[in-house]
Parts: structure tokens; C-alpha cells; sequence
């Protein structure tokens, strides 16, 4: 197991788009779903919520591979694999009681 400090935490999950795909996946029976399950999830919700008009999939699509997913992945908190479009969680401690920490901002209701 790697150790991670607590700011290199924080900077994991100071962007929404990460808080929220944790949270899917940590909300996942299995833990795990497809690529294309947690963007349509995540854009769903987004598109639901308050916060202004929704992003275009697509570009969250990409934000998703190119950005989020891989960084998660450097963290070790998610695998990703891309042949099957498999996306994996890996609990944390640490990344987990930052989540619970925060206030319900980051919490969205469960698909």
C-alpha cells in the first residue's frame, strides 16, 4: 500500500470532477463500473443540479480519460483499464475521511 502525504490528498480531491467519481465508485456495489457508465452518471447528475448549464459529455468524456482518471490512477485509488473500459476503486483511508470531512457539497445522491 502506498502512503501518500495529506496535501498530496488534498490536491487529489480539490477538483469536483474527482470528488464525484470517487463517490460513484464508491457507491458502486461491485466498486467498479464502465468508463462510459460513470461518465453518463456523472453528467446526468451534473446536468441535474443547480450549479449553471451542464458540460457537454463529450468534453467531459475526455477530461475524464486524458485528466481525472489518470490521476486517480497515480494516486491508486482507481484502475483503469482501458481495453475493457473497466474503472476499479481502491479504497483510501485517508482520500476517504478527507470525503467525509467535507461538507455535503461533494455529496450527491446515489444513482
Amino acid at each position: 500500500m502506498m502512503t501518500h502525504s495529506l496535501d498530496a490528498c488534498l490536491r487529489l480531491v480539490a477538483d469536483q470532477h474527482r470528488r464525484r467519481i470517487i463517490h460513484h465508485l464508491r457507491h458502486e456495489a461491485t466498486g467498479a463500473t464502465t468508463f462510459d457508465d460513470l461518465v453518463e452518471q456523472i453528467h446526468r447528475r451534473a446536468s441535474d443540479s443547480k450549479n449553471g448549464p451542464p458540460q457537454d459529455r463529450d468534453k467531459l468524456a475526455i477530461q475524464f480519460h486524458h485528466t481525472h482518471l489518470p490521476k486517480l490512477a497515480d494516486y491508486g485509488v482507481v484502475e483503469f483499464e482501458h481495453t475493457t473500459g473497466t474503472v476499479r476503486y481502491h479504497p483510501d483511508e485517508q482520500v476517504e475521511a478527507v470525503l467525509d470531512s467535507l461538507p455535503g457539497e461533494v455529496s450527491l445522491p446515489n444513482p
